[in-house]
């Protein structure tokens, strides 16, 4: 760093015994509330801002890359410490030597000193002009690269109140002071209420940082870090005042609503790695392998659970729920038997449909009895509608599991949805849409049936008469692309459609067979 000698004058200059002393331009000037009047003319502080700019392109030029200017800036943020005092930080970084130097430190040190007093002389000299504007706003938009807020809080003040009244900013930059105002306040100050209402007063459109308003009072640090990410740098340093907290509130959601949850979602969600989590968050979690084992259910007296493994994903469910309505489970849980150990592994279950299983199994055990399904008035007109596949396959997990008592209401819940379908079909023949999405849930339905089943057999049947009695012909011709994967379907279908049309050709004398002449080739 260069250095300023004050030049002795006289014989001093020739003869003078002492050093001479060094002394920094922008440090020479005092503070104007202490007594300082050189900074309250305008042509002073023209020329001491001229310095400070100089001293920050070299400060920016001494840094080289970006992420070593982050680093220098963020070496003079200030943290709280246990002892609720301010200290300044210094990075832990060992790879850049030049962080080391305590110079480094110093200069921004200096730069946002000398930048209070061009803001305090501004002041005094009640200067309203574009040069204020200029240079409060270096200050606020340096103030907050190394989040120093009672710096740039007072300076965005000063500026909307004081300065704007009488030079308007621009648009662009009157938007970007708002901004900073209103994430200071609901970030660091965690002001939610008072952001919305100044985000009302001055009139802010602004999507980015409505969504981070709108994260803020969620507690969706999801949402939070994506616009964090999406946001310039600026705004980003003001919105990490509020990311420990609400990562420490995704913590307490997890650890409440999850027994245990894959390590990468849980590093995506929270925007930190796993040592991160445990040595700054103070997470106690126990890690297995690609897992995070957040919880273990103790068993109680006459609660004992039984973990059963279905793929990739674990179900801690409760034996006596299994045993209550499975012959399957009743028989497995006993001492003979591996699975009375407490846990069992199914490879070949879907996950989805063994949490539907069990799902049913646990309403099925509680005091109020299931009401049997009744037939939909107007089944045309259901906007949601759950696919009829999802009754089929928790239907073959009840005649795998032998639960009779849900399979019977499984399977009314089926004849239900297939006399519904149908109604809807032959009621809406010009419906695209309607006729579409019940030819696919037929299909879908009928594939999963296993056909060498007896009584899934007789229900694929049952399918095909009331799918070919209530579709529109035309809409079937349309659906032939999507038929493609579902053979099995298709056949049937065809069979029914070719019985149908033998019957009618029996019935009407006017209806029969032509034999063709041998096709030709048109020229």
């Amino acid at each position: 760093m260069a250095s300023w000698r004050r030049e002795p004058k006289g014989p001093a200059k020739q003869w003078g015994r002492l050093k001479p002393v060094q002394i920094d331009p922008l440090e020479e000037m005092g503070l104007p509330s202490k007594g300082e009047t050189r900074l309250k003319s305008n042509k002073a502080q023209e020329n001491y801002y001229k310095l400070i700019a100089e001293r920050y392109l070299s400060f920016c030029s001494d840094a080289g890359e970006r992420d070593e200017l982050l680093r220098r800036f963020s070496s003079l943020g200030l943290e709280n410490t246990k002892d609720d005092a301010y200290s300044i930080v210094i990075p832990d970084t060992a790879s850049v030597e030049s962080l080391q130097r305590p110079s480094n430190t110093k200069t921004l040190f200096i730069i946002m000193s000398a930048l209070r007093k061009l803001r305090e002389g501004i002041v005094a000299s009640k200067r309203t002009d574009d040069f204020a504007i200029q240079a409060y706003l270096f200050c606020i938009r340096l103030a907050v690269l190394v989040k120093q807020p009672e710096s740039y809080h007072a300076a965005i003040l000063h500026l909307l109140r004081n300065i704007h009244p009488e030079q308007n900013l621009t648009l662009m930059e009157f938007q970007e002071v708002v901004a900073y105002l209103v994430l200071d306040t609901a970030c660091r100050r965690r002001e939610l209420s008072e952001a919305y209402s100044l985000r009302q007063k001055y009139s802010l459109n602004d999507k980015k940082v409505n969504d981070a308003l709108s994260a803020m009072a969620h507690d969706n640090f999801i949402l939070f870090h994506r616009v964090r990410k999406a946001v310039d740098g600026h705004r980003a340093r003001i919105m990490e005042f509020a990311e420990p907290d609400l990562r420490l509130h995704t913590l307490k959601c997890f650890g409440r609503a999850y027994l245990g949850v894959d390590l990468q979602y849980l590093e995506t969600a929270t925007s930190s790695e796993w040592d991160d989590l445990k040595q700054k968050d103070g997470v106690g979690w126990e890690l297995d392998g690609a897992k995070v084992v957040i919880r273990k259910i103790k068993a109680r007296t006459g609660e004992e659970t039984v973990l059963i493994k279905v793929k990739d994903e674990e179900f801690s469910v409760h034996k006596a729920v299994l045993c209550q309505h499975s012959e399957y489970f009743r028989a497995a849980a006993k001492p003979a038997y591996e699975e009375s150990s407490g846990e069992m592994t199914f490879d070949n279950i879907e996950p989805k449909y063994f949490a539907l299983f069990l799902g049913v199994a646990y309403s099925y055990s509680s005091i109020i009895p299931h009401a049997m399904p009744a037939p939909s008035a107007n089944p045309e007109a259901q906007s949601q509608r759950t696919a009829m596949r999802d009754y089929v396959e928790v239907y073959k997990l009840c005649d795998r599991f032998i639960c009779q008592s849900i399979a019977a209401y499984i399977l009314r819940c089926i004849l239900a949805l297939i006399g519904d379908r149908h109604r809807a079909l032959f009621r809406s023949p010009l419906d695209k849409a309607q006729q579409a999405w019940c030819t696919n849930d037929f299909a879908d339905a009928f594939e999963a049936l296993e056909q060498n089943h007896g009584e899934q057999k007789k229900l694929g049947v049952l399918m095909i008469e009331y799918f070919c009695e209530g579709v529109y012909p035309r809409s079937w011709d349309a659906s032939a692309e999507e038929m493609e994967s579902r053979p099995a379907f298709v056949l049937r279908v065809s069979r029914y459609f070719a019985i149908k049309l033998g019957m009618l050709m029996d019935s009407r004398s006017k209806l029969k067979r032509k034999e063709l002449q041998m096709p030709i080739t048109v020229e």
